[in-house]
């Protein structure tokens, strides 16, 4: 493949897909300026615009997360208007969970915010030819995640837990005294380092825990 900029057909073509304003207007311009590389869109996550994207033929979608949460709806939405398309997340969580979910939707790369632009570019090309990749800001945070160390019980308040139940309701659900439930809450307290329990549950997710 030719680096030559103005080399077209041999350029890397690249959709950005995220939130209009300076984040995807930043990331657009370092990847058209890029030799080698040709951005054909930009788009929001609106399931119309990447319907539209089939139009544009891009190798690959580079995909700004700007929550975790549209992972689930949008990676889908992209394989299925794109099959033959990489589709590689943006993120400013690097976590073993956020790497595990895109894995298991099949997305080619996970690459962070934090990196410098010649490491988003290389993952970029290497998705293009074919490769799975990750950064190395990524792949530490994923091999620095210890082995499990909530018991089931606890995974199961955590989880209870995350979905905004006060104590009480924690364990009417589950049939636990509520005596046993903040005996679980103080435990996972302990064992991730959080300040509360909402901070508790967030580094226990984050961890790939629960």
């Amino acid at each position: 493949m030719s680096d030559t900029p103005g080399d077209s057909a041999a350029a890397v073509r690249v959709a950005v897909l995220g939130e209009p304003g300076l984040c995807r207007t930043l990331v657009a311009g370092v990847v058209a300026a890029a030799a080698g590389f040709e951005v054909v869109r930009e788009c929001d996550a609106d399931p119309d615009d990447m319907c539209r994207l089939a139009g544009s033929r891009p190798d690959v979608v580079l995909v700004d997360l700007a929550a975790e949460a549209e992972m689930s709806t949008v990676v889908p939405a992209l394989r299925a208007a794109l099959p033959d398309c990489a589709v590689v997340l943006l993120t400013d969580r690097p976590t073993a969970r956020v790497l595990r979910s895109a894995l298991r939707l099949r997305a080619r790369a996970v690459v962070a915010k934090e990196v410098p632009p010649e490491e988003m570019l290389a993952r970029l090309r290497a998705v293009a030819e074919g490769r799975r990749t990750t950064d190395p800001v990524t792949a530490l945070a994923a091999l620095d995640t210890v082995v499990n160390p909530l018991t089931e019980r606890e995974r199961e308040v955590a989880a209870a837990a995350a979905e905004g139940l006060p104590s009480r309701e924690v364990a009417a659900l589950l049939h636990l005294a509520p005596g046993t439930v903040r005996n679980h809450l103080s435990s996972l307290l302990r064992k991730t380092g959080g300040r509360n329990r909402w901070e508790a549950v967030q580094r226990a997710q984050d961890a790939g825990w629960i």
